[in-house]
């Protein structure tokens, strides 16, 4: 299953370069929100190879199929064609392909392509995250005072607020601060040890579950924005190398009201 992630991940991430240079045709999803024709071309193309391999496949897309949930039975394919597709619009250069198979609720593996780069990050359950041909292994950093913080700013206005807030009481305690534009690379950064912490407020499954399991089989930890357990069904999200966890949350906790 892992070969078919990549695989379907980096070809998926040569047709959005081919796409990179050229003008968009955006259409406005809703707000702060769009799509281009390389999400849905970069979408077709990822369900057509993982079909290919895995016929019972269940479909759980951000394009297509975002309705869905994981089926009970059946392969659950989480699939972002194109994450930071505003940053791809613009032409900013920090975007990537997210797919990440789960079987009876749990992840299996997950794969993250940044084509730019050609930086392919997989993870197996079990079997460790790499970088290419590298093992990932999260940042050793103790105190905030040095840590790296990472966030993406909701498309809703409210949490918007309430993510600035968190950070107003994250930002003198912490060493730098920055933003991809893009929670599956953000979410690979940590697993990498780039960066220590990350936190949003509104991710969807397909963002979070590659990068979930990214950072789970690089020895960090991945929770509600409250500590609790995650569930790719949950829209809060706070990932950090482990060791900052419990000092993030005594430090900044979280508005979750009606987020």
């Amino acid at each position: 299953m892992i070969e078919i992630a990549t695989r379907a991940a980096r070809k998926a991430g040569q047709v959005i370069l081919e796409m990179y240079r050229g003008s968009h045709e955006i259409q406005v999803k809703g707000e702060r929100d769009i799509v281009t024709q390389a999400d849905l071309a970069a979408e077709d193309l990822i369900i057509k190879e993982i079909l290919a391999g895995c016929p019972d496949a269940w479909i759980i897309s951000e394009e297509r199929y975002g309705h869905r949930t994981a089926h009970p039975e059946r392969p659950s394919w989480y699939i972002d064609p194109l994450d930071g597709t505003t940053n791809f619009a613009r032409g900013l250069p920090s975007f990537c392909v997210s797919i990440a198979m789960a079987q009876a609720g749990e992840l299996v593996c997950g794969a993250v392509y940044d084509p730019l780069r050609d930086q392919l990050f997989y993870a197996q359950r079990g079997q460790g995250a790499y970088l290419n041909e590298d093992r990932l292994q999260v940042s050793d950093e103790e105190n905030l005072t040095g840590a790296i913080v990472l966030l993406d700013w909701p498309r809703e206005q409210d949490c918007r607020i309430k993510s600035g807030r968190a950070l107003q009481n994250l930002l003198p305690l912490t060493s730098a601060v920055r933003s991809t534009g893009c929670a599956a690379l953000s979410l690979c950064y940590i697993a990498a040890g780039w960066a220590d912490l990350y936190y949003q407020y509104t991710l969807s499954p397909w963002d979070v579950a590659a990068g979930m399991l990214l950072i789970q089989e690089a020895g960090g930890k991945i929770t509600g924005m409250d500590g609790r357990a995650p569930d790719l069904q949950q829209r809060d999200w706070l990932a950090t190398n482990g060791r900052l966890h419990s000092h993030v949350l005594e430090v900044a906790p979280f508005d979750l009201a009606e987020s």
